[in-house]
């Protein structure tokens, strides 16, 4: 039953975790006195035809530590399991969600064995979900993935032998057996979500005097670089459209990431070496954004490792994994990449601010234009009175 551990995985994945490195997760067992009444105090009931084992791991997320909570039962003809993990908040955008399902199946596909014989979209209520049936060489899996409130429920059910291959009456024991175990699960009553996701403000207090830039609402202050060029914000958002443009010929997930990262970011400042207008120059670029994200606790290391981990396209190769710096007494992640084809590097650089994710983004061609936009990195300053990170 190999499918019936993937299957945990799954969720490690799906929803950007990272487990530790060196550190195995904490494993706390306990057998259910009784079935239902023990499931109910998670929030939830479902049919297991015996006692479950209920196991808690304490993992590493894009939001810090969490438990995942499993329940799993192995008899001799079928595997069950219940797997859940609260997020801080209400996951609630349709693109981030679809996102997510796409990472449910793709880590079920990961094992070379794994053939997807079906998908399909489902709702419980108006909670969104996806139901994935796939077989490998000697079991049968379906796995339901739901997104209710704050919670992520993944229920699996593995039966012997290939469906594909199957008996009219082995297909016909499976599908009632499936049936009657997803079916009979209900939410009784759920956590209040800790937090809620940080909105983008309408307006940052941005002003730009002489060669400084500051931003009232980030309490955030910057030296420019001399004689750079101001991106008009109408210039600056047909740059993100052809961003997206540029993408048509990457992976599903690159251009559906790259989409949703561009559709919840606020370009604070845009500034190039070469005038856009009157120069075909492969410009430097200097440019300050904010970005919502789904969690305001957010790690910002997870968000770098998740930026080298999906928006890298072809010809793009790592140059820095994520590292600590202090900008200004604020604590940001860098990364560095190159793109060998367009002859050009980028740093990324990224802060948790007010739970927004605050970037600065340095694109060069030489050590010349390097050196500028780092002398103007020196000069960053935040004011902490009462700004809550």
């Amino acid at each position: 039953m190999r499918l019936a551990t993937l299957t945990i995985c799954t969720i490690l994945l799906s929803i950007n975790i990272y487990p530790q490195r060196n550190e195995s997760p904490r494993r706390e067992i306990t057998v259910a006195a009784e079935r239902v009444d023990v499931l109910k105090a998670d929030g939830f009931k479902i049919d297991f035809p015996a006692r479950p084992t209920r196991t808690v791991s304490t993992i590493d997320t894009a939001f810090g530590k969490t438990n995942m909570v499993n329940y799993q039962l192995a008899t001799n003809f079928v595997y069950y399991g219940v797997t859940f993990i609260d997020f801080p908040t209400v996951i609630s955008d349709k693109a981030e969600i679809d996102l997510r399902f796409d990472g449910v199946k793709a880590a079920l596909l990961k094992n070379a064995e794994s053939r997807l014989i079906s998908e399909t979209e489902i709702f419980f209520g108006d909670n969104p979900g996806r139901e994935y049936v796939i077989e490998d060489k000697l079991t049968t899996a379906t796995i339901r993935g739901l997104f209710i409130k704050q919670r992520f429920f993944q229920l699996t059910v593995v039966t012997k032998g290939k469906l594909s291959r199957a008996t009219q009456r082995l297909r016909d024991f499976n599908h009632k057996t499936v049936e009657k175990f997803i079916n009979s699960f209900s939410v009784t009553e759920l956590p209040t979500p800790k937090t809620t996701a940080v909105e983008l403000p309408k307006n940052f207090g941005i002003k730009i005097d002489g060669s400084f830039f500051t931003s009232d609402f980030f309490r955030f202050s910057v030296r420019l670089p001399e004689n750079w060029n101001i991106v008009k914000a109408e210039q600056a958002d047909l740059i993100k459209d052809l961003s997206v443009q540029d993408t048509e010929d990457s992976t599903e997930k690159l251009r559906k990431s790259l989409d949703l990262s561009l559709n919840n970011t606020e370009i604070l400042l845009f500034m190039t070496k070469s005038n856009l207008e009157t120069s075909a120059a492969n410009n430097a670029v200097f440019a300050i954004a904010a970005e919502k994200v789904s969690f305001p606790n957010f790690l910002p290391l997870r968000i770098a490792e998740n930026y080298l981990k999906t928006f890298l396209d072809n010809g793009e190769k790592i140059l820095k994994t994520p590292s600590s710096i202090k900008l200004g007494g604020a604590d940001f992640v860098w990364v560095e990449t190159e793109n060998v084809e367009k002859k050009f590097k980028q740093r990324l650089y990224v802060a948790n601010r007010k739970g927004i994710a605050f970037q600065l983004l340095l694109n060069y061609r030489n050590d010349v234009e390097l050196k500028i936009m780092l002398d103007c990195l020196q000069t960053i300053r935040f004011s902490e009175d009462n700004l809550e990170k």
